[in-house]
């Protein structure tokens, strides 16, 4: 090599634009100036029924808004129909608003996404023929779609992202959930123009899903680390996510939550996004493949994950080194004085135990109506999944090598 060759593997490329974060008790109360700072004068509250009748979270947020409140729009749904965003593009454009406040789970945040890609045609039903069509959903050409404002009250970490996925049917009462394929749309164009991380939505959250959220967002700090899009931007976040989450997860459970933990708790997950989506790489991995191919048995995505993560990595870990010593600085577990393989079982041992800490799963036995007999249909969804595409190289599981990691977590 010449002084004039750089190596692939010491340059990199980080294109990130990421809007305004604010993280703190009664930050939603900031929405009306943030919404001013933007030259937007109205806004139309994107969220679920729900949380849409949840008077602690709808008070403190149309209080924040004032009379720059255009409505609320209640019909999102763990589903995230493609109907649903449709509709709410309709009002928009209908009642000329300015901006969509997505608030609640991640349904809420990827309706909304949704709706702004679709309303940024000028034939927004011929977007969603389109949408069904092709499974993408279409941005207009040189538009700016509707701003959207994220307020998530889960911690699943769908928020700071430029993609969101779709059910793709525009009649979802006339056919079976099963039937309906899915979509997506991924542009540089939908990142949030503001997030607001208010401790106080959180509390209102059931911890069965608060917590099991949680897990959905730690993995995103895991994963980014042995992605192969990794950066050293993205190596710093990750490893510092994971290591506030796990000193602040242990709260989450617990009745009356405390404060600094709590704290910790939403800076990590916010962490743990950063950089995670960005315009030209999607650094969710293989953990997230094995939890897709549960989608049809009506369990949280981050159960799934809590249950599935550790016996991933351990097959992870069996193919490749997997960045185990970052991981393990990550999680508080490095040794420099064990061998390779103790420091992998040391991480694996750290994430069972973030997930113990968090009252989840530990096996898919728990899981209601889930048979041994499904593994084939399931190791053959996780397969075709598309999130494999960023497993670390030399990491390329079959449906045996995927019912094999099935039945370890059995």
């Amino acid at each position: 090599m010449t002084a004039g060759d750089a190596s692939p593997q010491r340059q990199f490329t980080f294109d990130y634009q990421p809007g305004e974060l604010r993280c703190g008790r009664g930050c939603v109360a900031d929405l009306g100036d943030t919404l001013a700072d933007h030259d937007l004068d109205s806004a139309l509250v994107v969220t679920g029924t729900n949380v849409g009748a949840n008077r602690e979270v709808m008070d403190p947020v149309e209080a924040g808004l004032g009379d720059r409140l255009a409505g609320v729009f209640d019909e999102t749904t763990p589903e995230k129909y493609l109907a649903t965003g449709l509709a709410a593009t309709q009002r928009v454009r209908e009642e000329g608003i300015d901006a969509m406040v997505a608030v609640g789970s991640g349904s809420s945040l990827d309706v909304a996404k949704v709706a702004s890609a679709l309303g940024s045609n000028d034939d927004i039903d011929a977007a969603a023929e389109h949408t069904l069509e092709t499974g993408s959903v279409p941005l207009g050409d040189d538009t700016i779609p509707t701003p959207v404002v994220a307020v998530p009250t889960t911690l699943a970490g769908a928020d700071l992202s430029v993609l969101a996925g779709v059910s793709l049917s525009l009649d979802p009462a006339n056919t079976p959930d099963e039937e309906i394929p899915g979509g997506g749309v991924s542009d540089g164009r939908l990142m949030p123009a503001a997030l607001f991380y208010d401790l106080a939505l959180f509390e209102t959250t059931p911890k069965g899903v608060l917590c099991a959220s949680a897990m959905n967002g730690f993995d995103k700090a895991v994963e980014c680390l042995y992605s192969p899009q990794a950066t050293p931007v993205t190596d710093g976040t990750a490893t510092r996510a994971l290591s506030l989450m796990g000193s602040g997860f242990e709260t989450l459970p617990e009745e009356e939550m405390d404060e600094d933990a709590l704290y910790e708790s939403v800076a990590g997950v916010v962490l743990a996004q950063y950089g995670i989506s960005t315009p030209d790489a999607y650094r969710a991995s293989i953990i997230h493949a094995f939890g897709h191919g549960f989608s049809g048995y009506g369990i949280h995505q981050g159960t799934a994950h809590a249950i599935l993560a550790p016996h991933v990595l351990h097959y992870l870990f069996e193919e490749v080194d997997g960045r185990r010593d970052l991981l393990a600085r990550g999680l508080g577990v490095h040794d420099a004085d064990v061998t390779d393989d103790e420091l992998a079982e040391a991480v694996v041992d750290a994430v069972a135990g973030v997930r113990d800490d968090l009252g989840l799963p530990s096996r898919l036995r728990q899981i209601d109506g889930l048979e041994r007999e499904d593994f084939p249909g399931i190791a053959d969804i996780v397969a075709e999944d598309s999130f494999l595409d960023n497993a670390p190289e030399g990491v390329d599981p079959d449906t045996d090598d995927v019912e094999a990691v099935l039945d370890d977590a059995w």
